[in-house]
């Protein structure tokens, strides 16, 4: 069988309508059915039937297997996958982080660790984002940075944040940065987004 690039095609004139009705390309292989976006680049060919002027797309392997091929013309047609990144807005993203927040805030006290390193990261988001305003630190949640004269212990610090929207004042343990609880919070708060949006899944970093 002649290699597709060293056939004559045979040659005749196309009108400019007809170009203009050509249809656009298959999404799967006029003989086997396989899907062509996923093949990336495929044969293509025009060919004439009867008075009309019909594009048909192969894949490589069928393409092989076409005995019949008096097209008018040919080429490998290459396909560029559909972004399958759904975009969020600022608002849905805003709205998202604030309830995420407010949800485990409401949580029984006292927080594990694991739900403090979130508000924490979570108020930092929403600060970034202009949803929270910076308040100050105290070392209780009714007072300012004291120390215990007693014990000689200093309490663990609260940050205060302020809900632009509501006005509410809001207070949650400091933490220490730690990159593996960053990851790990950045992961969690990714996979609840990408699961509680039906648009889109965004990154936030």
């Amino acid at each position: 069988m002649d290699h597709p690039g060293k056939r004559k095609p045979i040659f005749m004139t196309i009108k400019k309508d007809q170009y203009l009705n050509i249809c656009k390309p298959n999404e799967a292989c006029l003989m086997c059915g396989c899907s062509l976006v996923e093949t990336l680049k495929h044969p293509s060919m025009i060919k004439s039937e009867e008075s009309d002027i019909i594009r048909k797309d192969f894949c490589p392997e069928c393409w092989k297997k076409i005995a019949n091929r008096d097209y008018f013309s040919w080429w490998i047609a290459r396909r560029i996958l559909p972004d399958r990144k759904k975009k969020i807005s600022r608002k849905e993203r805003d709205d998202l982080l604030l309830r995420f927040f407010e949800y485990i805030h409401d949580l029984p006290k006292p927080w594990d660790a694991r739900q403090e390193y979130l508000l924490y990261f979570l108020a930092h988001l929403l600060m970034r984002y202009k949803v929270f305003i910076w308040k100050g630190t105290r070392t209780s949640e009714s007072g300012p940075e004291e120390s215990d004269a007693a014990s000689g212990e200093t309490h663990k610090p609260f940050l205060t944040f302020e809900n632009r929207r509501t006005g509410q004042e809001i207070q949650i343990p400091d933490q220490e940065l730690d990159g593996d609880k960053v990851s790990e919070v950045k992961k969690e708060i990714d996979e609840f987004l990408a699961s509680n949006i039906s648009t889109s899944e965004e990154d936030i970093s």
